[in-house]
């Protein structure tokens, strides 16, 4: 049997293991990130304007935004009274990115490099991914396969992703057999913005962008609005920034969070301040945006 699930942009989509004629798997999570395409997933299930998943993963790293634990703890009670399941895993090691770069289980992030003797530059590969997020949220699907009393076989898991239909590109099979990666705003073609209007239109709020907070990946008007914000966030960015040139020079050379490669402080710009540094620090003509 096949449901239809009409959304904002008039598109037509169907539960994703019918779509394709298989069995419907021993598990169904939702990666939950508690950003805007994650929150419009699990507010569709929650109004039965999408099929459901047994449950709503978040992958805590301890680094998220302010703005991102402030908008899950005042909508979490609601996925509850729609009766969704959220459940909240954790990585060992969240503070790992402020030790030494050889420390046993430093993470590593993607920070911006620049060679003290040569000039050369480039960036250190991303592994926090994959520590933060993908391991925690694989070990607690081992357990819940326990727990069930199923084995972990090909097909056993379907593990819903929150890649919109802009972003296909950043689609990725799994790496286990036993995992298949689903993309429902891909298979319903909706974008970032489609999802916004969505929301808008059932009256839900708007979430910040889901990012931690000294995220190498920022684009120049995110790393503004961070520092025009200030705070907490702002000051844990400035003090990764300032640790990871301290403590992981070693091996990488010197490393800043901005792609100006200068002190974050220093590197990030705002209206106020942009006078004197506008023509060295306009990113947006670089492409950094679009990273």
């Amino acid at each position: 049997m096949t449901s239809t699930i009409p959304i904002a942009s008039g598109l037509i989509a169907r539960s994703m293991s019918e779509a394709r004629g298989i069995c419907r798997p021993a598990l169904r999570l939702l990666s939950m990130g508690w950003g805007v395409q994650t929150w419009t997933l699990a507010a569709m299930m929650a109004l039965d304007e999408h099929p459901r998943a047994d449950f709503l993963v978040f992958a805590d790293t301890h680094h998220e935004g302010s703005g991102t634990y402030d908008f899950r703890e005042k909508w979490t009670p609601w996925l509850g009274e729609h009766g969704l399941r959220t459940v909240t895993v954790e990585a060992t090691r969240t503070e790992a990115v402020r030790e030494d770069w050889g420390a046993s289980g430093a993470v590593m992030i993607p920070a911006f490099t620049v060679d003290g003797k040569t000039g050369s530059e480039g960036q250190v590969r991303r592994q926090c991914t994959h520590d933060w997020k993908i391991t925690p949220i694989r070990h607690w699907i081992r357990e819940e396969l326990t727990r069930r009393g199923v084995k972990a076989t090909p097909g056993a898991v379907e593990c819903w992703q929150g890649i919109s239909w802009d972003e296909a590109l950043r689609m990725r099979t799994s790496d286990v057999k036993y995992i298949t990666n689903v993309y429902p705003l891909v298979d319903l073609r909706m974008t970032r913005m489609d999802c916004i209007t969505w929301l808008e239109a059932h009256g839900l709020s708007v979430p910040p962008k889901s990012a931690c907070t000294f995220c190498p990946f920022k684009s120049s008007v995110a790393w503004q609005d961070l520092k025009r914000q200030g705070g907490a966030d702002w000051q844990e960015a400035v003090a990764v920034d300032l640790a990871v040139r301290e403590k992981r020079a070693q091996q990488h050379g010197l490393l800043y969070l901005h792609p100006a490669r200068k002190p974050l402080a220093e590197a990030v710009a705002i209206p106020e301040d942009v006078g004197a540094h506008q023509g060295e620090l306009d990113f947006c003509e670089g492409g950094y945006c679009m990273t």
